[in-house]
Parts: C-alpha cells; structure tokens; sequence
C-alpha cells in the first residue's frame, strides 16, 4: 500500500516542504514503539495496515470516511486506482500543489509542534506525508484524464436532476428557481455521473484483484 511504502522510502527535502523541526519529532519519537500494527486488507501485492488507517483518520485524509470500515474501503479503492495510475506515465504534479496539500493537513492542527506528535504518532515521517499527497495529486490527475469528459445532458435532464434534488438549491428557506442554477445543475449532474463511471471502473478493478480481509 503507498503509505506503507512511503515510510520506507524517503523524499530528500520535504522535511523544508514541511518545516518541521526535529526537535518535535524526537519528543513524541517514543510513541513509536507504543504502536501495535496489523493488516487489515492486502489488496494484490499491496498491504494496507492498521497504522493506515489511523494515518489517515489522525490526518483526516478521508473526511467523507464514517468510520475505520469506511476507510478501510477507500484505501483498498486508493491501491486499486493507485496500481492503475503507476502503469501509465501521468505528469507529476507541481511542487505547490503539493505544499499547498500539506498547508491544508498542517491547519487541521493547532502547531507544527502537535502535527509532528501526529506524524510521529501513527509513524509516518515527513516525507512519507508528502509522498501521499503526491500519490493522491497523481490518482486526481489520471482521473481527470480519464473521465474528465461526459456527455453533455439533455435540458430535460438538467431539470429532472433540478426537481429530484431541489433542496440542494435552496438558499435558506428560498428556493432558487431552474434558471437561476441551471449552470451549477449541469456541473452537478456531470460530476455524479463522472463518479458513477469511476465507481464501476473501480468495481470492476476489484474484480481482477485478489483482495483478502484477514
């Protein structure tokens, strides 16, 4: 799994990306060995373990994740897609994309000081941060690449998706009518049926991959 994989590899100089001082780390070093670790799937020849899944809980990596099953469910979908994107060569993303991904994981946190314990908590390193969030630039990118384009909806679609989610245009107790969202109707449409596409893209992927729940 590519968190696992990333804290055995290291990035040389995302510890400046991050700006953390290794004075923080080393007072939380000790809540390394405290960690009891476990797999949790192995999807083909990658391993998703315990400590993961609170990488990305602690992290709040997957905010739309209920629960650990929930993500859990996303990583084994994140190695599947990730597996998928590494056979092809999809451009890497800049450098401030990247730091501008690590700025949003550091404001979860009250100081640099309680995102190292956080790091050094769930034992991922700086590097193995940034190498997530390039990963996950990396899955947006090749997403968008294949399934950036849709076909364009029908009016009477637009306002059938407008009628079955009204409320979604509502603006306190105000609805706003058809035309004043025609425009946010038809990105919302095309999104939900990007993602429908991508779920059964993904569904079939589990189908060609042994993945074991021990």
């Amino acid at each position: 799994m590519a968190m696992a994989d990333a804290r055995r590899r290291g990035l040389p100089g995302w510890a400046l990306v991050l700006a953390l001082t290794l004075a923080g780390l080393a007072a939380v070093q000790s809540a390394r060995a405290d960690i009891i670790d476990r797999i949790v799937a192995v999807v083909g020849p990658d391993v998703i373990m315990l400590s993961d899944v609170r990488a990305v809980t602690t992290l709040g990596l997957m905010p739309d994740a209920a629960d650990d099953e929930a993500v859990i469910a996303q990583l084994i979908d994140r190695a599947l897609i990730l597996a998928e994107v590494n056979r092809f060569i999809v451009p890497e993303p800049g450098i401030d994309l990247i730091t501008s991904d690590i700025a949003d994981v550091r404001r979860r946190f009250p100081t640099l000081e309680a995102l190292a314990a956080a790091l050094a908590t769930v034992g991922l390193t700086e590097a193995g941060l940034a190498r997530v969030v390039r990963d996950n630039r990396r899955i947006d990118s090749y997403l968008s690449q294949r399934f950036g384009s849709t076909v364009q909806p029908t009016e009477a679609e637009l306002a059938q998706f407008y009628r079955e989610r009204a409320s979604r245009y509502s603006v306190g107790a105000a609805l706003q009518s058809f035309d004043q969202v025609r425009e946010q109707v038809r990105r919302d449409l095309q999104e939900e049926r990007r993602q429908a596409l991508i779920a059964d893209w993904v569904s079939r992927l589990r189908a060609r991959v042994a993945i074991t729940r021990p």
